[in-house]
């Protein structure tokens, strides 16, 4: 097999044909088929979709289940969040709340209605059957349901202040929740169940208020549904870091702490390139095999194994991996593996992966690519490794030279705030707190390996961002196979 043809998928979950032939199995997986969690959470990249796609199988291939997918589409999400009357008068949470509760349920009904369509229907499946059929197999877009509600609220108050106390059974009302959630229960009874897939949340978002609220309204409609009828589990997939904003502004995060974390361990992460490379081989009428990583990628690069190597220069992501994997595969001719081609895809992929850092946080820290862009050049063939001395001469260095006018960084500069930044380049993962440990042992930390307080005493940058920044080659005194050797 020649390794430069090898396909490994689409970087979208959702456009690759292929997912489910080459899915991984996990124990998160587990959980979430046997509705124990409701919120999934993972990083950019962390397989959230491929997920959702596998239990939108899992739960289809069940007897007597109702699968639906909530996605709003980026323009929909842009178009609420720019309206001036949402944004100014009505775009708080339990409006939101309601106008999620109105798509969930009609979404619901027009697909037991779309079901039903050609037998005896009488009641609530009758009811759900012409709403299907004058809605079509699948209900308004949020835009249409949430102007509905907008309408009927402004041609009975100016605000939504106006209803006081008969807020929330105003609201109900108007929405047409009472209505729905009635033939909806009849519908979803003991030998019938019901599965809301919610996902693609962070299109459009832009860490306003509005969007907030409008995600903690969906939060607390998934919770209501969810504690409502039994028969009914939604699960929201959500980005971590947009899960963090919302539980610090809302006073009920007790209610969402009950979250599957996605993570990937190195052996989990192998074996996702290793069901790709058997999946191309099956096409090429080659024959399976247990441990196909060698075929394709060499034991070692320079005194590292080469799963080691590549590991960690991800944020333990697929996608990253993947991506990797691709640059290395496209630069091979022939058969045979190549360290050379391997050590050499690093730079494009690091610089793909700044970028990708880049936008990942666009809303919580627009223009980091400023910052990266004059460390690349100001601090060109500067060493990865910083005592915090040295950190914080780079970092007022960057304070004082990059002419960022974003809020996020004019408050740090007009504070001196070199913690702070410090603090930002931790959280997102470009620095890890190294950590001498006992008897000359030491570790590297960093933010997406779970909870740590960093000192900062020293620090490295992520492998994975070193050739995108210039930083110069080090020595390492890593033995072979062991990752994440002391580097100083």
């Amino acid at each position: 097999m020649n390794i430069n043809q090898i396909s490994w998928g689409d970087d979208s979950a959702e456009k690759d044909a292929y997912l489910l032939e080459y899915f991984v199995a996990s124990e998160s997986l587990k959980r979430l088929a046997e509705k124990e969690k409701g919120i999934v959470i993972g990083r950019k990249g962390s397989g959230k979709s491929a997920l959702l796609k596998k239990l939108d199988q899992v739960f289809r291939d069940q007897d007597n289940t109702t699968v639906i997918k909530v996605a709003p589409k980026y323009n929909s999400i842009r178009t609420i969040l720019n309206d001036k009357d949402i944004s100014s008068n009505f775009g708080v949470e339990i409006f939101f709340q309601h106008t999620w509760l109105r798509q969930i349920y009609l979404d619901l009904v027009c697909s037991i209605g779309h079901n039903a369509k050609g037998r005896y229907a009488s009641g609530s499946y009758e009811f759900a059957r012409e709403i299907a059929q004058q809605q079509g197999r699948t209900s308004k877009d949020i835009v249409e349901n949430i102007a509905d509600v907008l309408s009927k609220v402004k041609a009975k108050v100016g605000d939504l202040g106006e209803f006081g106390l008969e807020l929330e059974k105003e609201l109900r009302n108007i929405a047409d929740v009472e209505a729905l959630e009635h033939h909806v229960n009849s519908l979803v009874i003991d030998k019938e169940k019901a599965v809301v897939l919610i996902d693609d949340l962070d299109l459009g978002w832009d860490n306003s208020d509005t969007a907030n609220d409008m995600l903690l309204g969906l939060l607390s409609a998934a919770n209501y549904i969810g504690g409502m009828n039994n028969n009914i589990h939604p699960i929201i997939f959500l980005r971590e870091d947009v899960y963090s904003i919302l539980m610090e502004r809302t006073q009920h995060s007790d209610k969402y702490r009950n979250v599957e974390r996605l993570r990937w361990s190195k052996e989990d992460l192998v074996e996702i390139l290793e069901a790709r490379i058997n999946f191309n081989r099956a096409r090429d009428g080659l024959g399976v095999i247990e441990n196909p990583f060698l075929t394709v990628f060499p034991q070692t690069v320079g005194v590292y194994n080469s799963d080691n190597w590549m590991i960690e220069r991800t944020l333990s992501r697929p996608r990253e991996l993947i991506q990797l994997s691709r640059y290395y595969s496209e630069g091979v001719e022939g058969d045979a593996p190549s360290d050379a081609v391997l050590k050499a895809s690093e730079s494009e992929y690091s610089n793909w992966k700044l970028d990708d850092l880049c936008a990942e946080y666009s809303n919580q820290y627009p223009g980091l690519n400023s910052i990266f862009s004059h460390w690349k050049t100001k601090y060109r063939r500067h060493k990865y490794h910083l005592k915090r001395g040295e950190l914080e001469d780079i970092l007022l260095g960057i304070m004082g030279e990059v002419p960022l006018n974003q809020e996020w960084f004019s408050l740090l500069v007009d504070a001196v705030d070199v913690n702070g930044l410090m603090s930002i380049l931790y959280e997102i993962g470009f620095l890890g707190d190294f950590v001498l440990g006992g008897q000359g042992g030491s570790k590297t930390y960093y933010s997406y390996e779970g909870r740590h307080e960093p000192l900062f005493d020293e620090v490295q940058i992520h492998s994975c961002f070193r050739k995108a920044v210039n930083t110069v080659e080090r020595i390492r005194t890593a033995q072979v196979g062991v990752p994440g050797g002391a580097a100083i």
